[in-house]
This record gives C-alpha cells, sequence and structure tokens, in this order.
C-alpha cells in the first residue's frame, strides 16, 4: 500500500489503525496511547491512515491585477525571458515580487516560458574590438494591399542597440544608403559589419559579373564600396550557416513571432494592419520598447543605456520608414 506519511508524525499507522477500530472513548484512548484527544479525535474522524498534504489549498499572490497584466505584457509584447521580467517589475511596480510570483502568473495566463530548443552552436566570431561589430539583415514582412515591404536591420553586438528602416526594395543602392543612415544615427565608430550573402549585400555569388573572382566579392557593390570609404571591414557569413549571424536572425525571429501573435483585424479578418503606415508605426513602437527594455545579457541595461555608458557616446534608439 502506498502510504503517505509526514516526516514529523508523532502516530505510526498501527496507532491510527488502531484508534480507527477502537471502541473506547476519545479520553480513554488519549491516556492508553499518551497522546491528546484532538489527536485521537483527528484519526478517528478519517476514513484513512495516511497523512494529508500540507500544501496550501490556494497558493496566495501579492501580485495585483495591475502587476498581472503587465508581466503578461512583457511576455507576449516583448517576448522577455523570466529572470527579464522579474527584473522589469521589481525595478518599475513592486521591488517585492518574487521570481516564482511572476512565474505562477505567467502560467495561470498561460504564458510560461517554451522548453529550449538545442540548436547547432555557431563557431564564435572574434574580434578585438567588439563594440562597434554590426549584425546586418533584410527581414520580409507580410505582403499588405499586394505591395511588398522589408525590414532592414541594424544591431551592434555589444550593446544590442537595434535600428530598424522599413523600405521597400532589396537593392544593393537601398542597402549602402540604409547603412550610411544607420552609421548617422549610431555615433559608435564602427569597424565591422556582418552580413549573408544576399544580394542587397554583397555580389559574391553573382553570375552576371565580368572579370569577378569566383565566390568572392568584387569590390564594386554599392555596400562593398561604402565599407571601402569608411574604413570598414565587410564580413560574409558562411553559405548556409545563418548561426554565424544569429544575433540579428534571432531579433528578426522575434519581430516575426511577434506579429504573428497579433490578431487579424482588417477587412474580413485577414489582415492584422489596415496600411503599410499603421504597421510601420506598431514596428516603431516594437523597436523603441526594445531599446529601452533592460536585458540581462547587460547587466539589466538597456541598449541605450548600453550605448550611453560607452566613453564619449550619447545617442538614441530609432527606427525609420523610408518610402522608395
Amino acid at each position: 500500500m502506498d502510504l503517505k506519511l509526514h516526516a514529523n508524525a508523532t502516530t505510526p499507522p498501527k496507532t491510527r489503525a488502531y484508534i480507527q477500530s477502537s471502541r473506547c472513548t476519545t479520553a480513554d484512548l488519549a491516556r492508553e496511547l499518551g497522546i491528546t484527544g484532538r489527536t485521537v479525535t483527528r484519526w478517528r474522524n478519517r476514513s484513512s491512515i495516511s497523512d494529508r498534504s500540507h500544501r496550501p489549498h490556494r497558493i496566495a499572490t501579492t501580485m495585483t491585477p495591475i502587476e498581472e497584466r503587465l508581466a503578461v505584457e512583457l511576455r507576449t509584447s516583448l517576448a522577455l525571458p523570466l529572470d527579464d521580467i522579474v527584473e522589469v517589475l521589481r525595478r518599475c511596480v513592486n521591488a517585492t515580487l518574487s521570481r516564482s510570483q511572476v512565474h505562477r502568473c505567467l502560467q495561470r495566463h498561460g504564458v510560461s516560458a517554451k522548453p529550449k530548443q538545442e540548436r547547432e552552436k555557431a563557431a564564435a566570431f572574434e574580434v578585438d574590438r567588439p563594440a562597434g561589430l554590426i549584425h546586418l539583415d533584410v527581414k520580409y514582412l507580410p505582403p499588405l494591399h499586394r505591395k511588398r515591404a522589408y525590414a532592414y536591420v541594424a544591431i551592434d553586438r555589444a550593446t544590442c542597440f537595434v535600428y530598424v528602416e522599413i523600405l521597400y526594395d532589396r537593392r544593393g543602392e537601398t542597402a549602402a544608403a540604409f547603412l550610411r543612415r544607420f552609421l548617422s544615427v549610431f555615433k559608435i565608430d564602427v569597424h565591422t559589419v556582418l552580413t549573408d550573402n544576399g544580394s542587397e549585400w554583397t555580389d559574391r555569388y553573382a553570375v552576371d559579373k565580368e572579370n569577378k573572382p569566383k565566390d568572392r566579392p568584387s569590390g564594386q557593390h554599392p555596400v562593398d564600396r561604402f565599407c571601402a570609404e569608411r574604413a570598414i571591414k565587410h564580413k560574409l557569413t558562411r553559405p548556409f550557416r545563418p548561426q554565424t549571424n544569429g544575433m540579428v536572425e534571432r531579433f528578426n525571429r522575434r519581430i516575426g513571432e511577434h506579429l504573428e501573435k497579433l490578431p487579424r483585424n482588417g477587412a474580413g479578418h485577414h489582415r492584422r494592419f489596415e496600411t503599410h503606415e499603421e504597421r510601420n508605426a506598431y514596428l516603431m513602437t516594437f523597436v523603441e520598447n526594445y531599446n529601452r527594455t533592460r536585458l540581462k545579457c547587460l547587466d539589466y541595461l538597456a541598449p541605450i543605456e548600453a550605448v550611453a555608458n560607452l566613453p564619449g557616446q550619447n545617442t538614441k534608439a530609432g527606427i525609420h520608414d523610408k518610402h522608395q
């Protein structure tokens, strides 16, 4: 028999069974067994000789409805991990909140953390000066009114500062202009940019250029020419190895997951936004909030704070909508 017995129990199972089967009075049993009458009564009124759980029937929470809504919003809107949500709530709302309280709140609302998926680790990308190493990428946005748009994303490895522009083509000239505008906002000395092998970034695999080295850039792509002007090193990922540029890939995935969770409120409930301007404004707010969110990887500094804390720097987050 599976018997549950508390570690500090004062009556063994045989004594409990004897109490339940005895016809003696409570006082007589208490004297005979050397226990209190209350203990005798307790076991006479039970049908089992096992101890009950000492856990409370309902775990009390000190989180207010507003605190719970904030915790859920931080999870669903910014996809923050549990530790970051706890840190934000402690700093901004209630310094006494515990990690377990926030975790139970997320569980109650069905937004607790998903199990981590094991991913192949990319080889470390070593540089002598981490500040100023910029990851660049382009994310396809869902078509709206049959018009395609792209999120051009730049993220600094050292500070996690993100800069985004919504553009409407993937030409090399457009990518070079995006990089130029990013450098005008991001005042840190940029020494390296890392991109994939897309045609907007490189002509490494172009087949229509004469006298171009095989599987190597010609140096005449607009992005390469701009980098050469600024003495910026342009590194490319290995083919079919997006993990090398994983920092910006993860941010792009975060944008996609966030957009996917939004309700479809458009005509016939098929669209999440009615206009490009509405969608772009929403993404502006998303990126601005990210740049102002304290992150565990930055010792709970926000990206804009990390940028400002670098020697001689003082800038702010930005996202821009460029209609071209």
